[in-house]
């Protein structure tokens, strides 16, 4: 027999459905719950990939000049290739702002450092290959990020520095 007033209910027996009470919705603090582990699994994940600089397409020509910092030496960097994880080497001509002479027979002391997490410092004389242009070498860069390098023209005291940033891909 059909019920009329069951909009459910059908003359065909395999045409009948139940009714069921809808899904208990989930408490506020459980949906905040799982947004914030959500949200905190993101963040894991961006940090990871991140890493200590992950490696990004493109690369850092490397070239960089300024004067520095007492305002006597104009410092012109260029690296041997494009700056990379691992061993590099630079070539840095020195010159007197006052009179654009080349700086000869001084001490080229390098030190650099990753900038973001505070290691990775290291050490580097650079000898003079012609007057005025130095080449430091096997100036290690462990992982990409961000270094900062700093140059120091010495005699028996400072003369002058000057710090670079490179971006390591």
């Amino acid at each position: 027999m059909i019920d009329r007033r069951d909009p459910l209910s059908r003359s065909a027996p395999s045409a009948r459905r139940e009714r069921r009470d809808p899904p208990p919705a989930a408490a506020p603090w459980a949906r905040r719950g799982a947004w914030a582990r959500g949200a905190a699994l993101a963040a894991l994940a961006v940090a990871a990939l991140q890493g200590c600089g992950a490696p990004r397409a493109g690369e850092d020509p490397g070239d960089r000049m300024g004067v520095g910092r007492n305002g006597r030496i104009e410092f012109a960097v260029e690296p041997t290739r494009p700056i990379v994880w691992g061993s590099n080497t630079f070539h840095v001509r020195l010159t007197w702002t006052d009179s654009s002479n080349p700086v000869k027979r001084v001490r080229l002391r390098v030190h650099s450092r990753m900038l973001s997490m505070a290691h990775g410092a290291s050490s580097h004389d650079g000898r003079e290959i012609e007057p005025g242009l130095y080449e430091v070498s096997d100036v290690p860069f462990t992982m990409g990020g961000l270094w900062s390098v700093q140059f120091r023209a010495l005699d028996a005291s400072l003369i002058d520095e000057a710090e670079f940033e490179f971006e390591v891909f």
